[in-house]
């Protein structure tokens, strides 16, 4: 990872209040255009960050992709996930993820 993007990561959680004390990027072999995080925030709780560059609406049938790549050996320490989207969700697909955190890191 480029330390720009990085920076930029970092700099947009902590714009939506989530500061991690730790993170680390997930080697994912895909070819989709999304990068995952795993990190630790300063109340010690695990954090899930997935960032999905997607030019178009994420439906319903996205949301499968999200629990393709959350780690199912340590899933249930997870307190928080947060997935940062670049382009609109359609509501039913919000709906549906509502324990996850959405950003939008478009701009």
């Amino acid at each position: 990872m480029e330390k720009g993007e990085f920076k930029e990561l970092i700099e947009l959680l902590m714009k939506n209040d989530l500061i991690c004390k730790k993170l680390n990027e997930i080697k994912l072999n895909t070819r989709k255009k999304l990068k995952a995080y795993l990190g630790v925030n300063l109340k010690n709780e695990y954090c899930f960050v997935l960032k999905l560059d997607k030019k178009s609406r994420f439906l319903s049938k996205d949301i499968d992709v999200l629990y393709e790549f959350l780690p199912k050996e340590i899933n249930f320490r997870y307190k928080k996930k947060i997935l940062i989207l670049n382009g609109p969700i359609c509501s039913k697909a919000k709906e549906k993820i509502n324990d996850w955190k959405i950003i939008n890191g478009a701009g």
